[in-house]
């Protein structure tokens, strides 16, 4: 994390920023809830600033359409940055959601996100916009099946992408797979994994879900790759024949059909795949060092993981870090500390800071390490 990011003013119109700055604190409003699962929306409407974020790479071919928005969730608070652009809108939510929580879009439709509140199993709809509305999803027990950490993964998944699946969960858990079917809005339990699935990375396509890497108390952490079947009964598939170099959670997505992984900061010598690639001693400290990078990898089955470029900055995928893809030629990296997107034509990286805003955070400083905000990517 930069150096003063809990003291960061909110965002203002036409404010240029490429590196926080101190400044006042974001004040929660208060909400009024109404009767049933939605929260009513405030008399006086969301609040609504603007700014933008320059990107670091401004020499870079850019690609002037639009990658999408990447929006980051806490207490009432919303932050959304427009990529390429790096504009950066703020809004208040009618909610009041925990740190570390975890969100993903909901793809069936624009400007909805499913969030699985952290400490629960307790799953909400968002809806942002003018028409905003917060709806609670789970009811009694099926808000309490399991406590969701942050290690787990939450992804949408199924054939017609109407499930949500929790990657592990705290203690005994580590192993277990959670799926919620938004329509029956339940949870069931699945069948354990051979290895951790807790932070680990995860990339679904219809009914089959690959998870690389993981960790336990108990086991450590291990990179090997392991494939979840939806269809009933369900079943895993495991791979360790060519592990993955695992040191920290990374991030995963599907580009063209191409499975392509984000590796968490690593301390290493050497191109992923190639002779002579080699791990170091693990040092917490080295993320700036010169032999600390995050690498980006192509994932192919029964084949050793090949690298496809190392990232401008090494960068942590533990908590708020995810992988998207942007058409059929580019991938956005969303770590905890840096923003930076790759294009698979031209083999070039482009980076933009983190919104200053979302360094306005209370929380203890593990969960800020992890990361405290939900963080969800809506693709153009």
């Amino acid at each position: 994390m930069h150096r003063g990011l809990s003291t960061i003013e909110p965002c203002r119109l036409g404010h240029e920023r490429p590196y926080p700055a101190q400044g006042r604190r974001w004040r929660r409003r208060e909400q009024k809830e109404a009767s049933g699962n939605h929260v009513a929306i405030p008399d006086d409407a969301p609040s609504v600033r603007e700014s933008k974020a320059q990107a670091l790479q401004p020499n870079a071919q850019n690609d002037n359409s639009s990658f999408g928005r990447a929006i980051w969730l806490l207490e009432s608070r919303c932050v959304e940055m427009s990529l390429p652009t790096g504009a950066v809108r703020c809004t208040t939510l009618p909610m009041d959601l925990k740190s570390g929580s975890r969100a993903v879009w909901n793809t069936a439709t624009p400007d909805e996100l499913f969030v699985l509140e952290n400490g629960s199993s307790s799953v909400l709809r968002v809806r942002l916009g003018d028409n905003c509305f917060v709806q609670h999803l789970t009811q009694g027990r099926e808000a309490s099946r399991f406590r969701s950490s942050l290690g787990s993964r939450f992804v949408m998944c199924g054939s017609n992408t109407c499930k949500l699946l929790v990657t592990g969960t705290p203690g005994n858990g580590a192993h277990t797979p959670w799926v919620f079917d938004v329509e029956a809005r339940q949870w069931e339990r699945l069948q354990d994994a051979h290895y951790p699935i807790l932070s680990s990375a995860v990339a679904a396509k219809a009914d089959q879900v690959t998870i690389v890497g993981g960790w336990s108390k108990d086991q450590g952490c291990h990179g090997n790759v392991q494939v979840l079947n939806l269809v009933k009964p369900q079943s895993w598939t495991t791979l360790t024949k060519h592990p993955v170099p695992w040191r920290r959670p990374g991030a995963m997505c599907y580009l063209a059909g191409q499975l392509l992984l984000a590796l968490g900061w690593m301390e290493c010598e050497g191109k992923i795949g190639a002779p002579g690639f080699h791990l170091l001693r693990r040092n917490g400290a080295s993320q700036r060092a010169q032999t600390s990078s995050s690498k980006l990898c192509s994932i192919q089955s029964g084949t050793p993981v090949i690298e496809v470029g190392q990232m401008p900055f090494a960068d942590s995928f533990e908590h708020t870090g995810e992988l998207h893809s942007v058409g059929n030629e580019q991938v956005v990296c969303i770590g905890r500390d840096h923003i930076q997107a790759y294009s698979m034509k031209r083999a070039t990286w482009q980076t933009w800071p983190l919104p200053r805003e979302i360094g306005n955070d209370g929380s203890s400083s593990w969960v800020k390490h992890c990361g405290s905000w939900a963080l969800a990517w809506i693709a153009s």
